[in-house]
């Protein structure tokens, strides 16, 4: 395929040549092609820019990302239902983290300029996500939940009923381990909060180091396009030496 481009008065047209050779639809080869222009392709300066801290930031949120899950589930499995549990909160705000992470990793090692600001626009998301899960994370915290040990025993029409020596073990071993259970989430929570608030910094770090990078490149581009706008400068200083 081939690009040609034609300004006029206030107009500029794009056209692109298709290959009718080609077995994929006319749309599947512009994308294609569009995915291959220099508005994708790799910037060779901002990849100097961009260092590995950003492969950090990134390679952080996918960690991040896991160990919300991995709350999710050790919470689950202990039986213990709350707003966290209830609502899938350390699920979906993990899945989406990963997601983010991976994208932001694909935008350090490619720094395209249009990955770079789909990245940013993630990033951006990623901080409203962790914001959340302070939120969320600092109310479960406040409520203290923990586990549940029934201490009364209803037959099946109400009335009061003696335990079985089964039920009494069961009712003396949960509230031997209901205090430790809860010190173990407080402090899952208090983790939580404290990855959360890592994960906005690193995503703050995120968009202004490569908010920083993308405007250097619109300037080193000014720049190149304009080399003339110096030479007046130069000649006048020469000019001004010789006298």
């Amino acid at each position: 395929m081939s690009l040609t481009i034609s300004k006029g008065e206030g107009l500029t047209v794009i056209t692109i040549a298709s290959n009718p050779k080609s077995k994929w639809p006319v749309l599947c080869q512009v994308l294609s092609f569009l995915c291959c222009s220099p508005v994708c392709s790799v910037s060779q300066n901002m990849k100097r820019k961009l260092t590995n801290i950003h492969t950090a930031l990134g390679t952080m949120q996918i960690i991040v990302g896991v160990i919300n899950i991995v709350f999710g589930i050790l919470v689950r499995s202990a039986g213990i239902w709350n707003n966290i549990t209830e609502l899938g909160v350390a699920f979906w705000i993990g899945g989406v983290v990963i997601v983010i992470g991976i994208v932001t990793l694909l935008a350090a090692k490619f720094p395209s300029p249009f990955l770079l600001v789909i990245a940013v626009i993630l990033n951006v998301v990623s901080a409203a996500l962790a914001i959340t899960a302070v939120v969320l994370y600092s109310v479960d915290l406040a409520n203290g939940n923990g586990l549940y040990c029934d201490t009364s025993y209803y037959t099946s029409y109400g009335s009061a009923s003696t335990p079985s020596p089964e039920q009494m073990r069961n009712t003396e071993i949960c509230m031997q381990y209901k205090y430790l259970n809860k010190m173990i989430l407080e402090g899952l929570d208090i983790m939580m909060i404290v990855l959360s608030v890592l994960q906005l910094c690193v995503t703050i770090s995120f968009c202004v180091l490569t908010g920083k990078a993308l405007c250097k490149k619109d300037e080193d581009v000014k720049s190149v396009e304009n080399p003339e706008l110096h030479k007046p400068l130069l000649e006048d200083a020469t000019a001004g030496a010789a006298c």
